[in-house]
């Protein structure tokens, strides 16, 4: 099969020409009520330690979202699974899916508490105590049953464009609120004097362990990236070029094949950029206000501001509608999961291609069993941080570790040494692609071994105790 037959062949079948979408998308992936944590991680890293901390942790998980959509580009695969079978094979690949269900499904779990917490005071005062409606578990069932199962229902992440932007809006509006509300207040009170620049220690790490899961939309990367048509439409013109080398995945067989994807590839490069900086710009802008607003802030921002600013109270209920809208992107993957398990169990008894009556029913399943959890209980949070940080380890550090020490990825066939070309007796050449070889394992096993150290913080965090540790 020549090259051209077989770039037909693996031509993917994205829908998407518009790279805003994917941006707001992705950023939709990112953000959530993790952002109300960065003031106490500034709180633990410093003025300064904060910055720093997170640039370090924003140039690890970019260069971990830029390798998995060239792996993807390069396998032609759809999803986080598909791409761990297509590398390490199908046992790895259970694992994997099994690992993302459970990490993924305690967010969802957690998006419907966080709605009903916001939600549950504000029916109090207006239908007062005794009303249904002032009733937790009702308010719950409420926004899953008339917001999140519509928006869960939908077919694909273009479909939620809409409803993605809701979480740049309210990130937006609460930078804008805290840096109008913190510029006041340095101008008649001047900063405080309590305030830390730069803290290491263990201190350091609580901070880090809350940036690293703030960044995360590994999983959702893949289908965003499936989804973008083969000959995107520019970021602002023809001449705009986002795209970065990529020798890494180019061998001399496969370069016609790449070259028809690289545009794909390209306005990924993009989205990535602007969504990740995006969060990065709006997570350090409240963090730094939030930090210097109050040095002795709590993990959750808009607690130390009580209930009297209505500005405040407004981000209080965007952050709840931001976790209603987060939802369907994280329960779109899980979907996914349960789709391709079901097709293997009952192979040959669904029709190939999409099925509306099993997306229906899975989507009913997911959501009944998050809504179910959710009104059973309002508080996982130790199973949720030992479930969250391996799920997350595994898919933001271990997996793209893998991926760079994998022998394929980024192979090359070096060219024969013409007899003109032979070294000197006793004389070792190096090859550059060796180098680059080395230079892969080397990155691979430094990302697993940061991983390995994020979970363990996690564990001894969760297990000791923020206020101990």
């Amino acid at each position: 099969m020549d090259a051209a037959s077989m770039a037909a062949g693996l031509k993917q079948s994205g829908r998407n020409y518009s790279p805003w979408i994917a941006v707001f998308n992705m950023c939709n992936a990112a953000i959530g009520s993790g952002v109300l944590s960065f003031p106490y991680a500034f709180r633990q890293t410093g003025v300064f330690g904060g910055l720093f901390y997170t640039g370090i942790i924003w140039l690890v998980e970019v260069g971990a979202l830029l390798l998995l959509i060239r792996t993807a580009e390069k396998y032609k695969t759809k999803s986080y699974q598909d791409l761990v079978v297509a590398l390490f094979g199908p046992s790895m690949a259970i694992v994997t899916s099994i690992t993302i269900l459970v990490f993924l499904g305690g967010s969802l779990v957690s998006y419907f508490i966080i709605t009903g917490d916001v939600f549950e005071p504000i029916f109090t005062d207006w239908f007062g105590e005794n009303s249904l409606f002032a009733d937790r578990r009702v308010v719950i069932v409420l926004f899953a049953t008339l917001v999140v199962l519509p928006l869960s229902l939908k077919r694909s992440l273009q479909d939620l464009k809409w409803s993605s932007t809701i979480s740049v809006t309210m990130l937006t509006y609460l930078t804008v609120t805290l840096g109008i509300i913190g510029v006041a207040k340095f101008l008649q009170e001047g900063i405080p004097q309590q305030v830390n620049f730069f803290r290491g220690g263990m201190h350091a790490l609580i901070g880090v362990d809350i940036v690293v899961f703030s960044f995360h939309c590994h999983i959702q990367v893949m289908p965003i990236f499936a989804e973008l048509a083969d000959e995107p439409n520019p970021f602002f013109h023809e001449g705009w070029n986002w795209g970065l080398r990529e020798p890494l995945l180019s061998t001399e067989n496969e370069a016609p094949i790449l070259q028809k994807g690289s545009s794909r590839v390209k306005c990924m490069d993009g989205v990535i950029l602007i969504s990740m900086t995006t969060c990065f710009i709006g997570y350090c802008l409240v963090g730094e206000f939030g930090y210097l607003l109050f040095p002795d802030v709590e993990s959750d921002l808009l607690k130390s501001f009580g209930s009297s600013n209505p500005f405040i109270n407004f981000s209080r209920i965007g952050m709840a509608v931001v976790s209603m809208v987060c939802y369907p992107v994280c329960h779109y993957p899980c979907r996914t999961i349960l789709d391709d398990a079901t097709r293997y169990v009952l192979q040959g008894r669904i029709k190939e291609g999409f099925s509306w009556s099993l997306h229906v029913i899975l989507t009913l399943v997911l959501c009944g069993a998050a809504l179910g959890t959710s009104l059973l209980t309002s508080d996982l949070g130790t199973v949720f941080s030992i479930v969250g940080s391996t799920g997350g380890v595994l898919v933001v550090f271990i997996i793209p570790g893998l991926i760079l020490i994998h022998n394929k990825l980024g192979e090359h066939r070096l060219p024969v040494l013409q007899d003109t070309e032979a070294p000197l007796h006793g004389e070792e050449v190096v090859h550059p692609r060796n180098r680059v070889k080395y230079i892969r394992i080397v990155g691979g096993c430094v990302l697993m071994c940061f991983g390995f150290l994020i979970f363990l913080i996690t564990a001894y965090i969760t297990v000791k105790g923020k206020e101990n540790v």
